[in-house]
């Protein structure tokens, strides 16, 4: 049926009835509606794309949702496309296709990918899954990860570093850098925006920490994780002091590392730095502190889960410092962070005249192939018992020599 079709026309088609009803407009060719027997009035368009044989018939929209004269537009459009060639079935299968491809390289989505596939995986992947979900997703999520220039990536460290963490800076920098580089063939990318940028150039060299804390420095440190007000953080920053593991190595442990009748504790290759297993012998405050959090806690990992959440190591560093000042007079102690317990370890471990070999071992330490020697030297686990307990002993003694003093009485003492 052909009618020139008409508002009223229209209205009158959205009324129940016993069939269908098609009717072609007689103002556009190849433009036609259909009235459902509900009544329910939709627009189409039909012909024969240019080159094909096969008709084509495409829904334009309802009515009245979409008024006439817009349903007359839109069907123009559908049929010039037709007459010049285009199926737009096709095109706008083409253009569904392209949106999700651009979504599915949006920064935002990359990321997301790299933490999954390659970040997952890694000893430090927690670090560097918070470090890109803070400071890079927020920034560039939205964006295609081709639109990522140098000029943003220098942007970026500039504001961080402007916000007064330079090394935060520089570390954001390496992680991004991975990212890039990681995504370069994966993405097509015609090179990374990172390349070319070196840290020192845009935050400066970096300054290696010499901070070593002083034996009053450890008393204040050790009471001040003493009582039920450490409870959160005490058994943790006392077990780094006599351990002198690093703050994740200790952080995420398992119970099911530990042989506390043994006294050893074994950290799996994934959780090392050099990517390889260690067994550390345990010190006997070391055990103490263990059974306590055992007996007293029930938990499966120690002493992260202290208070049944993960230990965010920045707030009990803030904690412990508080607490610290306040023990000391109201006067707090220079600067230090957790890795600095590692330094001091280190540090009284040389002042007992351990081995270089020894203190290697200890530290889970590479020679980096520059010491033969060291390649034919196999330190068993039961000979690094007498040095760990030694150096236990050292701090134990002036924890307890100098307990209840302050920082600046205890430093008449001397220092090491």
């Amino acid at each position: 049926m052909k009618q020139t079709l008409s508002d009223r026309r229209l209205r009158g088609l959205t009324k129940p009835r016993t069939g269908a009803v098609e009717i072609w407009d007689q103002q556009l060719r190849g433009f036609g509606c259909r009235a459902s027997p509900h009544g329910v009035v939709s627009f189409f368009v039909m012909r024969c794309p240019r080159g094909s044989t096969k008709p084509v018939r495409i829904k334009v929209g309802n009515f009245p949702a979409m008024p006439l004269a817009a349903a007359r537009q839109r069907a123009r459009t559908l049929l010039t496309e037709m007459q010049d060639g285009v199926d737009p079935r096709a095109r706008k299968a083409e253009e569904i296709r392209q949106a999700a491809a651009e979504k599915a390289s949006t920064f935002a989505a990359v990321a997301e990918t790299f933490i999954s596939r390659h970040v997952a995986s890694k000893r430090t992947g927690l670090d560097i899954e918070n470090r890109i979900r803070r400071e890079l997703i927020p920034r560039w999520g939205a964006r295609p990860i081709t639109s990522i220039t140098r000029t943003d990536v220098i942007a970026m460290v500039d504001e961080i570093v402007d916000r007064g963490h330079p090394e935060a800076a520089r570390q954001t920098l390496v992680y991004a850098r991975r990212l890039f580089n990681w995504a370069v063939p994966r993405y097509d990318l015609q090179h990374a925006p990172t390349d070319h940028l070196a840290a020192k150039d845009l935050v400066g060299a970096k300054k290696p920490r010499q901070r070593v804390l002083t034996d009053a420095e450890l008393a204040l440190i050790w009471r001040a994780t003493e009582g039920l007000e450490a409870v959160y953080y005490g058994p943790f920053i006392r077990l780094l002091m006599l351990l002198g593991v690093r703050r994740s190595e200790l952080g995420r442990a398992l119970w099911s590392e530990f042989d506390l009748d043994g006294a050893l504790w074994t950290i799996p290759a994934g959780r090392m730095k050099m990517d390889e297993p260690i067994v550390v012998p345990l010190s006997a405050p070391a055990i103490e502190i263990l059974r306590g959090l055992f007996q007293d806690r029930h938990t499966k990992t120690v002493p992260t889960y202290a208070l049944g959440s993960f230990l965010h190591y920045v707030r009990a560093v803030k904690y412990l410092n508080r607490r610290m000042t306040a023990l000391n007079g109201g006067k707090p102690i220079p600067h230090w962070t957790l890795h600095d317990l590692r330094r001091t370890f280190i540090t009284i471990a040389e002042s007992l005249d351990l081995s270089a070999f020894t203190l290697k071992r200890l530290l889970n330490h590479r020679d980096g192939g520059r010491d033969v020697t060291s390649g034919y030297i196999v330190l068993d686990v039961e000979r690094l018992r007498a040095p760990m307990q030694r150096i236990s002993d050292f701090i134990s003694s002036a924890c307890k020599i100098t307990s209840g003093a302050t920082v600046q009485e205890l430093s008449r003492g001397g220092e090491r």
